[in-house]
């Protein structure tokens, strides 16, 4: 099998200078700090798909895309903004993530 490379270690180096932590990673999903936002690796590994917390206020996260902008491009990484998720605890204790995508009609 073979995996692609996920340029994790970019990804952290950008959190940090914004002043922000990875809480949790797991698969393709990169958690951030206090569920702000979850970064998404796609198969091109120059290319991250970003979902915001639904429970984000519009100005923040305007703020957050402009800093992730900048920063991607200057690490040779597009971030790009692909809609907003939920977070939902499930009768046993484990979480649940639902993305909601912006090209998705429903």
């Amino acid at each position: 099998m073979n995996l692609p490379q996920r340029p994790l270690g970019t990804v952290v180096e950008i959190l940090q200078l914004m002043g922000l932590d990875v809480t949790h990673q797991y698969e393709d999903l990169v958690f951030v700090s206090h569920s702000l936002f979850i970064l998404k690796f796609t198969d091109d590994p120059a290319h991250i798909d970003l979902y915001f917390n639904e429970e984000i206020e519009e100005e923040k996260a305007q703020e957050l895309m402009g800093q992730l902008d900048a920063l991607g491009t200057l690490h040779s990484l597009t971030i790009e903004y692909k809609g907003a998720y939920a977070l939902s605890e499930n009768s046993d204790e484990s979480l649940s993530v639902e993305f909601f995508d912006l090209t998705d009609p429903g």
